[in-house]
């Protein structure tokens, strides 16, 4: 599968672009005119359609890899953009390189570039590696604006139902122990009220531990500054 991300950078020449991706440690560890990369380069191209691969090396595109197994083209055909196309058999792993890269690149291109900026355009696309057929689409967004409600709500779905359910039982298990504490204060309900006070602790200790869990990824979910929201192909 390939993933294709265009990013505009401006009035940066294609060495000061390199530079970035080179900062990102996207660069392999080889001599350009190494041979492995020369045949590693060669066996991706091949692959490609014929229109994709026209567009790709219509510039002499940087072969550039962004995780153990997830390859790319780091092509610069279009004025003041940056093209990036990813490969590989995984594709959470390429979603989630996407995301990393989305993130990731236009902060350290602002740091290596002073003065200058970048942003990716908000479609990604992925597809097949050897065809065009649509695989997943995703659409860039900040996450500066998403309160902790919302991404509790919307981003973390699992665990907002496991919350839920805490908080629930939370309560049944506190009002029941309060019930007995003042109607049943005989002697046969002590074992009864001392399960549930011990219920009733460990659901308080969970639902809290999860809840700090939850702000804390909520503070690196946000401090990435962007996500890709992804969804399948259009039902034909």
């Amino acid at each position: 599968m390939r993933v294709m991300m265009s990013c505009r950078t401006g009035s940066a020449d294609r060495a000061t672009v390199e530079k970035a991706l080179a900062a990102m440690g996207w660069c392999p560890d080889h001599p350009e005119d190494s041979p492995y990369l020369q045949d590693r380069r060669a066996e991706i191209v091949a692959r490609l359609p014929d229109s994709v691969r026209a567009e790709l090396m219509t510039h002499n595109p940087l072969l550039i890899t962004t995780f153990p197994n997830v390859w790319g083209l780091a092509s610069f055909d279009r004025r003041g953009a940056l093209l990036l196309c990813l490969f590989g058999d995984d594709l959470e792993a390429l979603k989630q390189q996407s995301a990393h890269a989305a993130a990731s690149f236009p902060r350290t291109f602002e740091r290596v570039v002073a003065g200058q900026r970048c942003e990716f355009d908000p479609h990604v696309e992925v597809r097949r590696f050897d065809g065009n057929a649509l695989v997943a689409r995703g659409v860039i967004s900040s996450t500066g604006h998403v309160r902790f409600s919302t991404y509790v709500w919307n981003v973390r779905r699992r665990e907002r139902v496991v919350l839920l359910a805490l908080v629930c039982l939370c309560i049944l298990s506190t009002i029941a122990a309060f019930v007995l504490y003042l109607r049943f204060d005989g002697g046969d309900w002590e074992y009864v009220r001392g399960y549930l006070d011990r219920l009733s602790s460990a659901v308080q200790t969970a639902t809290v531990i999860m809840a700090v869990n939850l702000v804390f990824e909520y503070r690196d979910w946000k401090g990435a500054k962007s996500v890709i929201e992804w969804s399948g192909p259009p039902a034909l």
